[in-house]
């Protein structure tokens, strides 16, 4: 059935650059094709987590086939590694059957995006953050969706990469299994893998178990056996 509503990636990605600019910030990644979109950018809000260990607001932005993923985005400048607050109040899912126009659609994804852009999102984030430097990682929960998958070659490859990172800093707290995690991502060349990594990051920064999403992509299929 044609999708009356649809964005194409190009003006999905043009309107995500055009409302972060407006709101001084800049879009720091992005990947794009005919059918999919992964961008984040970065926002001029800092904060300190611990000492010398700044972090930065933005969002992230995913698109399939006209359906919008926005959520906060925080990004710790010190090495360089970005979680996605999949589970925040302010992330939105604008899925395009559900509207009759493409002006519909692109103005859900404006206040989307705008609400990611939010101070109460940042604020949020970065407490979530802070707080993950005082709570103890269970590995054994949070690696749990890798663990399960352990005939995937390619999954048993990510958990020792995460296993072996985090094992390497004597911080054992959710904190520091978010770096390791968001670390592997950072350097995860496929943009599929690396937003979902992202987001299981976030996921450990707030004491949430991440359980990857169903994703048709051979990216998530490896992360997931």
């Amino acid at each position: 059935m044609p999708r009356d509503a649809f964005l194409t990636t190009a003006e999905i990605q043009d309107l995500f650059a055009e409302e972060i600019t407006a709101a001084g910030g800049a879009v720091s990644d992005t990947f794009v094709d005919r059918s999919l979109l992964f961008t984040r950018s970065i926002l001029p809000q800092v904060r300190e987590v611990r000492t010398a260990d700044q972090v930065q607001g933005g969002v992230a932005l995913r698109a399939f086939e006209g359906d919008v993923w926005v959520h906060p985005y925080i990004f710790r400048l010190v090495c360089r590694n970005g979680a996605i607050m999949a589970h925040a109040i302010q992330s939105r899912h604008v899925e395009v059957d559900e509207f009759a126009t493409p002006e519909e659609v692109a103005t859900e994804v404006w206040l989307a995006i705008r609400a990611c852009c939010s101070e109460d999102a940042f604020s949020a984030a970065a407490e979530q953050m802070r707080s993950a430097r005082e709570a103890q990682a269970d590995v054994a929960l949070n690696l749990l969706p890798l663990i399960s998958q352990r005939h995937s070659g390619a999954g048993a490859h990510l958990l020792r990469e995460i296993m072996e990172r985090f094992m390497g800093d004597e911080d054992r707290t959710r904190f520091a299994l978010m770096n390791a995690l968001t670390s592997v991502a950072r350097d995860t060349p496929d943009p599929q893998l690396r937003w979902r990594l992202e987001e299981m990051g976030g996921g450990i920064v707030a004491g949430l178990s991440p359980v990857p999403q169903n994703d048709d992509s051979e990216a998530a299929a490896a992360l997931v056996g």
